[in-house]
């Protein structure tokens, strides 16, 4: 297996990485994301992930961290597993956007319009955890845009034992246990959701609290201790989860203290933000492996209402990460130069579903802040590919569910699978690694 060290690894100290160098070469033979056998239901150490493709992805295992972009080709949707088995799904995609409803089209849904993009996720994650959980421990909804929330029309079925309506978030709660549901708080300021929506959502909220005994919370902006395993801390207590941004509000890099970087409530609502403004982010930290997500952090309109910059406070207090979510789906107006610039990502994962996304622009900020970055997109229209242009062939995936495991060896080796959206077998048709963090 051929290694290029300077390509595949962040390198956050120098002198560090110089006298681990000998370890990351061992561990290169040593130390990838899956059984050499295969066989799933295994995840040992082996030599290259790509023995897996043609294959279905090996299930989850103790002290492994698996992230995955889950692509139903109407929003996003992104499941987490943490290393001792706690479960966090983060929104739940269901836009019902068609493909003459808009002059920005969606991709076609997947793997096909016969099925909800509820019951693809609660499929998903049913299959995925199956060897970590029963359910979900959290429930985290970003924002209350319908590509992560889902939408409301009176069309939608009711949930058999609830009086609401499922889509999106509400259909995949209403099949999937949950411990706890955390969002950004639907009272402030006066949301763009539409009522109907938002109040079939709290609903939804008060028959999980009697059905699976949930509790609800908004996000605690600055805090680390909100979001934490529930199965075994002691054992991995080099994980982390810290509440970066919601609502205007945005850690201060000390203890859990916020500051506020948004105007009056009354300023706010003059000057008509979008939803995304108030998106949650936050920063999960394994060992040595970092990540970033955030939500649709924007800075749009930023020229007339400095504030609308959201991403600008947010770079001020992170830090080099391994891998980012993508803000906003990789569209234009997010993914600043500056923040960029500062989390310096060596993979980022994007969840695209129109035809805009991933903006030429905004992959050129990427790979101008981190020129080796590998970038792996859920859904490419045809159109948009000859937008992108150059950047298509640096693009290592362009459709399929994103799979990223984190393995707990002393480097916290990780790889990327990518998984054939166009059935529910969960095969993997490309995977990349192993790469080191630092």
């Amino acid at each position: 297996m051929t290694i290029n060290p300077i390509t595949t690894m962040k390198i956050k100290n120098t002198a560090l990485f110089a006298a681990a160098l000998p370890c990351v070469l061992l561990l290169a033979g040593l130390a990838g994301c899956n059984s050499d056998i295969p066989n799933p239901g295994k995840g040992t150490a082996t030599e290259s992930p790509t023995q897996w493709i043609g294959h279905v992805l090996p299930d989850w295992e103790e002290g492994c961290l698996d992230i995955h972009a889950i692509n139903t080709g109407r929003g996003e949707s992104t499941l987490y597993i943490l290393p001792d088995g706690t479960t966090m799904l983060v929104d739940a995609a269901g836009s019902t956007m068609g493909m003459d409803d808009d002059p920005i089209p969606p991709t076609a849904p997947k793997p096909n319009g016969s099925i909800t993009s509820g019951q693809v996720i609660i499929n998903y994650v049913k299959h995925f955890i199956r060897p970590a959980n029963t359910k979900l421990n959290y429930l985290l909804l970003t924002h209350f845009d319908t590509d992560h929330m889902g939408n409301f029309d009176t069309s939608l079925p009711m949930a058999p034992a609830g009086n609401f309506r499922m889509g999106g978030i509400t259909e995949v709660g209403a099949s999937l246990a949950f411990d706890k549901l955390i969002d950004r708080g639907w009272e402030y300021p006066k949301n763009r959701a539409s009522e109907t929506r938002i109040a079939n959502y709290r609903t939804f909220i008060n028959w999980a609290k009697t059905a699976y005994s949930a509790t609800y919370e908004e996000f605690d902006v600055g805090k680390n201790d909100q979001i934490v395993l529930k199965k075994n801390p002691s054992k991995y207590t080099d994980f982390s989860v810290r509440n970066l941004f919601a609502n205007g509000y945005v850690w201060t890099g000390a203890g859990s203290e916020k500051r506020n970087t948004f105007p009056s409530v009354e300023n706010i609502l003059a000057a008509d933000p979008a939803e995304n403004v108030y998106s949650i982010a936050f920063h999960l930290k394994y060992g040595r492996f970092d990540l970033f997500a955030g939500g649709d952090l924007q800075y749009n309109d930023k020229s007339n209402y400095a504030w609308k910059d959201v991403e600008a406070p947010v770079a001020q207090v992170m830090t080099a990460v391994d891998v980012m979510k993508a803000n906003h789906h990789g569209t234009s107006n997010c993914n600043s130069q500056a923040l960029l610039n500062k989390l310096s990502p060596k993979a980022i994962f994007i969840h695209t579903w129109r035809d805009v996304q991933a903006n030429a622009e905004t992959l050129g900020r990427m790979y101008t802040a981190s020129p080796d970055c590998k970038i792996f997109l859920t859904n490419t229209t045809d159109p948009n590919k000859e937008r992108l242009s150059a950047h298509l062939a640096k693009l290592n995936s362009l459709d399929g569910h994103i799979v990223i495991r984190v393995q707990p060896d002393e480097l916290f080796t990780y790889c990327v699978y990518i998984l054939d959206d166009t059935n529910e077998n969960y095969i993997v048709k490309k995977a990349f690694g192993p790469y080191f963090s630092f």
